[in-house]
């Protein structure tokens, strides 16, 4: 069992204006790591254009650009429920995780889990949902059919919480963002020609153990993918320019043949041991890319 009684100041993040903003969260195929090269992809008119990511997780390419109009939509309620959260009320979360931080340890965690399970929206739920993320297994969010929340126990000592003054960073970059917990159809029902999209779905697995799709009750299958292509295309005839991150297969290489590609390298961990591998990932989109 870990220990209890972590000091609340043990943080490696802080909030630098003059920087890009790391993002509150740990998400499985986040971009945290190679989001200067995602950067470098943005179409040159990215300042005058409606920032857009349906898929938002950790938000990596949002918090590092932080844009003057923006809207992040995820499927996952809870998700956009943390970031409302976060936006309204950092304070109040910075002192619910400050309790988290004195108290945190291996039975702690699964206390708060339950806690966390049987709860409903306030900003205490959203101060857990972020202990939970940053204490759990690989920072995976993982639900089973009944939508319960079910990550052991990760190790995490002391965890990575997030400061005031990161929250409050995090806050005003939020100010400028509509925030949607839709299913990606709907969160891109009304992009304009004026609008920038990035896309990171769940990938379809590169081996059989590597699922990372079951962030909500539904899982995001072959079919979701072949109506996300789908949803692109249209994307693509209004004029929005877009950009995707996805896995580098055959597949999804013939489903978006017709576009810009280029394959990235990174480091991911991609099955359930926690051992990293170098896997190639895609970069898609509907302009040209240096």
């Amino acid at each position: 069992m870990g220990r209890c009684g972590i000091s609340p100041n043990s943080e490696e993040h802080t909030a630098d204006a003059s920087r890009p903003l790391e993002p509150l969260l740990r998400w499985a195929g986040g971009k945290r790591q190679i989001v200067a090269r995602i950067r470098a992809f943005l179409p040159p008119d990215i300042e005058n254009r409606v920032y857009r990511e349906p898929f938002a997780g950790a938000a990596c390419l949002f918090f590092s650009l932080q844009p003057t109009r923006g809207v992040l939509s995820d499927a996952n309620a809870h998700l956009i429920d943390c970031y409302r959260c976060v936006r309204d009320h950092p304070g109040a979360i910075a002192t619910y995780l400050a309790q988290h931080a004195k108290s945190t340890c291996e039975s702690y965690y699964y206390r708060i889990r339950a806690q966390y399970n049987a709860g409903p929206s306030s900003t205490a739920q959203a101060a857990r949902f972020i202990y939970l993320n940053k204490t759990c297994f690989n920072g995976i969010f993982r639900v089973n059919i009944r939508g319960l929340f079910n990550v052991p126990y990760g190790f995490k000592e002391p965890p990575a919480l997030p400061t005031h003054a990161h929250l409050l960073a995090a806050s005003r970059a939020l100010q400028s963002a509509e925030l949607r917990a839709l299913p990606f159809e709907e969160a891109v029902a009304d992009a304009r020609d004026t609008d920038f999209v990035y896309l990171d779905p769940p990938y379809p697995p590169l081996n059989g153990t590597s699922y990372f799709t079951h962030y909500t009750a539904d899982r995001f299958g072959k079919l979701d993918q072949k109506r996300l292509a789908t949803i692109v295309r249209d994307l693509d005839a209004r004029g929005c320019k877009f950009l995707m991150s996805n896995a580098d297969t055959a597949e999804i290489r013939r489903r978006y043949a017709p576009f810009e590609m280029r394959s990235l390298s990174v480091t991911r961990f991609i099955t359930c041991k926690a051992k990293r591998h170098r896997v190639s990932e895609l970069v898609v989109a509907n302009y040209p890319l240096q």
